[in-house]
């Protein structure tokens, strides 16, 4: 869709990066917050060359400001890929590289809400709140209640490892238990990159009898030990090929930039999820997904009368996330 001349005229008044960015982020309000978080970034990345000793001038600052906000703007680089990182749960920095998908907003959204559910709920953890409703299902369910020395967690298709961190970092074990995280993903720049994110994201687990691994494994060929995890989670490929190519659905900086290995797919990715968890004997599973329509689908054709199973709706209402639990 064109852009209103006025608002392009507003924007090179107040700021011809602010017009430059605006054929990506189509708001002025929204070229501001990316202008202002740019120039964050370009600040603090000419100061620390400063600190070394290199040369830096105001003209300098200037000109990377404006070459990030014309890459942005006018040819669509994502911005997670510019800055190099994107914020996720509490406390968490997760670095961002072409290859692999950037982290998203909903993804972080659900995978907070299931985690702390599990935190308030599972007898495993000491904190337990039986008077707390968890969207539209209740985590007392989800998680089966044996006693457990140890919680697993497997993550499928882990791309830059956010949710396998996330849920590090979220899932603090009690004294004398430990948390096991597993990241699975078949690209192994991606893996690469899951565990430069867990050195540099450690703080935000280490110490609290927390272990998280990265392995590189295709889903539909990897294979799990009964009784292993505890929970599965995964933010698997789920765009068809016909969203794919729709501009309504699919921003030309994400076809353009992110990975189509982790954004095509469809019905077999949860299929194997589910199988996976009936093999291993999971207790639970959470899955992001595109909307109402394509959780009907999933709800028809992999749960069965031996599982019960919702959705999670994110802050704009949509459904985000399939929540599954075993109840025989």
């Amino acid at each position: 869709m064109r852009l209103p001349p006025a608002r392009v005229v507003r924007a090179w008044r107040e700021s011809p990066n602010l017009a430059q960015l605006l054929p990506e982020v189509r708001s002025i309000a929204n070229a501001h917050s990316e202008l202002r978080w740019i120039s964050e970034y370009v600040r603090e990345k000419l100061t620390d060359r400063a600190a070394k000793g290199m040369k830096v001038s105001d003209n300098d600052v200037q000109r990377m400001i404006n070459r990030l906000c014309y890459l942005r703007g006018q040819k669509g680089f994502p911005l997670q890929y510019l800055l190099g990182s994107q914020p996720f749960g509490d406390s968490l920095d997760i670095q961002c590289r072409r290859g692999v998908l950037i982290p998203r907003w909903e993804t972080e959204e659900w995978g907070i809400k299931v985690a702390q559910g599990i935190r308030r709920s599972h007898p495993f953890f000491t904190e337990v709140q039986r008077d707390s409703d968890y969207t539209q299902v209740s985590v007392d369910n989800a998680i089966s209640e044996h006693e457990i020395q140890t919680f697993g967690v497997l993550d499928l298709c882990t791309g830059t490892g956010c949710l396998a961190l996330l849920f590090a970092e979220q899932l603090r074990p009690p004294k004398a238990k430990f948390v096991y995280v597993e990241g699975v993903d078949k690209s192994p720049t991606a893996i690469e990159l899951a565990r430069l994110n867990r050195g540099n994201n450690a703080r935000a687990f280490e110490g609290y009898g927390t272990a998280v691994v990265f392995t590189t494994a295709d889903i539909l060929s990897f294979d799990i030990t009964t009784d292993q995890f505890d929970i599965i989670i995964a933010n698997p490929p789920y765009i068809s090929e016909e969203r794919y190519h729709s501009s309504q659905h699919i921003t030309r900086s994400v076809r353009n930039f992110e990975p189509r290995l982790a954004l095509l797919g469809g019905p077999e990715f949860y299929r194997r999820i589910f199988q996976l968890a009936r093999e291993g004997e999971v207790p639970a599973v959470v899955c992001e997904i595109a909307d109402e329509e394509q959780l009907r689908e999933i709800v028809e054709e992999c749960v069965d009368d031996e599982w019960v199973a919702g959705g999670i709706r994110d802050s704009a209402g949509v459904a985000r996330a399939i929540i599954a639990w075993h109840n025989p």
